[in-house]
C-alpha cells in the first residue's frame, strides 16, 4: 500500500488521500475586503466548508440567505448553488475547504491492485 499525506502552506494545498477513499482536498485562506461579492457558483462533485474566523458575511445557499459572523461555519453539499459577500465593516477572514471523491474507477483499480 502506498502512503499519502497532505501539506497546506498559505493558499497552496497538495493531495490528501488514504488507501480506502482516495479523496482530493484543497484549502484556501481568504482575506475578504468590505463589500466584496463572490458571484453564484456550483461545484457538481465537491463539498465545500466555509469557516468564518472573523468578520461578517451574507451567505446565499440553496435559495436561503444566512448572515454569518465569525467564528461560524457553513457546509455546502455538492451541486448546491451558493454565493457570498462581505457585509461587515472590516475585512473578513475565511478558510475555504473543498474536498471531492476521486472518480470511481480509481477505487476499482486500487481494489484490483490490492487483490493481485
Amino acid at each position: 500500500m502506498r502512503e499519502r499525506a497532505f501539506l497546506i502552506a498559505g493558499d497552496q494545498a497538495a493531495l490528501i488521500a488514504n488507501d480506502i477513499s482516495d479523496m482530493r482536498y484543497r484549502a484556501t485562506l481568504l482575506h475578504v475586503p468590505v463589500g466584496m461579492q463572490v458571484p453564484a457558483r456550483r461545484h457538481e462533485s465537491a463539498e465545500t466548508l466555509f469557516y468564518i474566523a472573523s468578520g461578517t458575511l451574507e451567505f446565499m445557499a440553496g435559495g436561503a440567505v444566512l448572515p454569518l459572523t465569525g467564528p461560524d461555519h457553513v457546509r455546502v453539499p455538492p451541486g448546491m448553488v451558493h454565493a457570498w459577500r462581505n457585509v461587515g465593516n472590516e475585512t473578513a477572514h475565511v478558510l475555504v475547504r473543498t474536498s471531492r471523491p476521486a472518480p470511481a474507477f480509481r477505487m476499482i483499480r486500487a481494489c484490483i491492485e490490492y487483490a493481485a
